[in-house]
């Protein structure tokens, strides 16, 4: 029997309808696509969530407040973050403003540099450049919206200027720079990453079987599967089509997945079969973390302006209105599939993780 039919916006121009059926442990989808970018469906939640300081309700399901408020991303909601053992305020400061001791190429398909600062944090650098003049805004937004979202799982990324002079082997490339200054993202550079292999054959298979709603995961692959799973829901929310292959999905030292590369995001408009194959790796996932759930629910647009506010490049905004009124379709078509899961399997099953 048919448990719920979900259909909502992936971009712009871009909506797919999912089904989920009960009984099956897999979702399908018949990849559909609805001419108006509507969202609707049983078990749909409004379109918009507000900044008020009341909980919200959507059917049974009760919202706590945007822990950022109206549209107000204030230093005092994001204190106390850390990354990699480092207080984040301390390393956006130091990428943002830090001495650039020397910089050297590193990186294939995109241009970036690694940047040293005196001290202990260091910085890569992803310019704008001819072949990509724009991608660095993708980075930064998504690493904003990772603090939305209450993860400290992207490394700590600012827009910076940085001139011809402390980059001097930018002339030698295809690296912009206008009246002798280049912009860009400085994103934190992570000292040890790995590969981790989860992007094909058996270890795909695994861990999509792990986040199947019902199926019992070992104790020793809980956060593994929790991390999977915030990752798919993360890049859903912000549009990353680019993940699954070998060099975006690797982990740190201590084996935890960081959520780095991220330049794939935002594309508006969205080319469909992008769309699908974000769908794709949507659809393996049954069983999701209820904070992060709940934290994408209370979503905003005023939240989101605030939140990229700080990384403007004289006055213009890191991303569009129109990149923005997609991220918060693809959180409702997010949200309407989890309910969906939610109505066929129950929330003790759906909601596994935290």
């Amino acid at each position: 029997m048919m448990a719920a039919v979900v259909l909502g916006a992936l971009g712009a121009s871009t909506a797919v309808a999912q089904q989920v059926a009960p009984g099956d442990g897999g979702v399908a989808g018949d990849g559909g696509v609805a001419g108006d970018g509507g969202v609707a469906g049983e078990g749909g939640v409004a379109a918009e969530a507000s900044g008020e300081a009341a909980p919200l309700r959507f059917g049974r399901f009760v919202v706590p407040p945007n822990p950022y408020g109206a549209g107000a991303l204030r230093v005092d909601h994001l204190a106390g973050r850390r990354y990699n053992g480092f207080d984040e305020a301390e390393m956006l400061d130091v990428l943002r403003n830090g001495r650039i001791t020397s910089t050297r190429q590193v990186g294939n398909t995109s241009i970036n540099f690694r940047c040293d600062f005196p001290g202990e944090v260091d910085g890569a650098f992803k310019p704008s450049e001819r072949l990509h003049i724009e991608h660095w805004r993708s980075e930064v937004a998504a690493f904003r919206v990772n603090q939305l979202l209450g993860l400290e799982r992207v490394p700590p990324v600012v827009f910076r200027r940085v001139s011809v002079a402390e980059l001097p082997a930018g002339l030698d490339n295809r690296v912009i720079f206008q009246h002798g200054v280049a912009r860009g993202a400085m994103i934190y550079w992570v000292p040890t990453l790995r590969r981790l292999g989860i992007y094909t054959g058996e270890q795909l298979e695994q861990w999509t079987n792990m986040l199947v709603a019902g199926q019992p995961i070992a104790p020793a692959q809980w956060r593994r599967a929790e991390e999977i799973s915030t990752l798919v829901a993360y890049d859903f929310i912000i549009g990353n089509w680019d993940r699954w292959h070998g060099t975006n999905t690797l982990v740190d030292g201590e084996g935890r997945i960081v959520y780095r590369d991220n330049n794939g995001g935002f594309l508006e408009p969205m080319p469909r079969w992008k769309a699908e194959r974000m769908l794709s790796f949507l659809q393996r996932v049954q069983r999701f973390s209820r904070t992060l759930i709940d934290r994408a629910r209370a979503l905003s647009m005023a939240d989101l302006e605030a939140a990229i506010a700080p990384d403007a490049d004289e006055g213009v905004a890191l991303l569009s209105p129109r990149q923005l009124q997609a991220v918060l379709r693809r959180r409702d078509t997010l949200i309407q599939y989890v309910d969906g899961l939610v109505q066929a399997y129950g929330e003790a099953e759906v909601y596994s993780f935290p």
